[in-house]
């Protein structure tokens, strides 16, 4: 393997890893923020009960602070949180992409925009709480396309899958499943650190990532 073929595999290794780490962080300082938010609400909701219509003036002001923290709850949920999940994976997979593809700053505005389609049908699909077939299909089929962008931001590169589709596709479902066992255990590899119950998924984790960062690399080399 080429010098320069090694540090780009090194490079883009460390950043998928330091993308779960920042994913997974940010994801229980949401959690424990919606929490919080949760536990705001109980006690309000407790606090309104307990004072019926005893008290007008008081039972408003609190009916305005559910409302005030219901609100903020909903920004926090729906718009603020997968707002920065997809700014982590933007600017962190979007990185390693770039260095792989050896792209001028531009290529995060592509990535990005590639990605959009694809994250919002999967917000929907996971507010229906996953039932949704329609959703998970449109989800696929625009992840398939920001897939083929992440590997050449041309529009020759369809052209391409058009003709050889029959590569392209299993290709895509290769990365997807990779990629998804790529979250997966790094979650329970983050959780080893705190739990010590899954320590032993920590080199099987290592081993995906590394596969995962090194089909980035064939995918570019072969087909960007």
């Amino acid at each position: 393997m080429k010098k320069e073929i090694k540090t780009k595999l090194w490079k883009v290794f460390l950043l998928d890893i330091l993308f779960i780490i920042v994913l997974i962080t940010a994801f229980f300082f949401i959690r424990k923020s919606l929490l919080s938010y949760t536990t705001s609400l109980q006690v309000l909701q407790g606090s309104l009960e307990s004072i019926g219509n005893s008290n007008i003036e008081e039972a408003t002001l609190i009916v305005d602070s559910l409302e005030s923290n219901a609100n903020k709850a909903f920004i926090y949920t729906f718009i603020l949180s997968p707002l920065l999940f997809f700014l982590i994976y933007t600017f962190i997979q979007g990185f390693s992409w770039k260095i792989i593809k050896e792209q001028s700053n531009k290529y995060f505005l592509y990535f990005g925009l590639s990605s959009i389609p694809a994250f919002v049908f999967l917000i929907f699909y996971t507010i229906d709480s996953f039932t949704s077939n329609l959703l998970l299909v449109f989800g696929l089929i625009f992840g398939f396309i920001a897939f083929i962008l992440y590997i050449n931001p041309s529009q020759s590169i369809f052209k391409k899958v058009l003709r050889k589709f029959y590569y392209y596709i299993p290709l895509y479902v290769i990365y997807l499943i990779l990629f998804i066992a790529f979250l997966l255990s790094g979650f329970l590899a983050y959780l080893s650190f705190f739990v010590g119950n899954y320590l032993s998924i920590v080199p099987i984790f290592l081993v995906i990532t590394f596969i995962l960062s090194f089909l980035k690399l064939i995918l570019v080399k072969k087909f960007g």
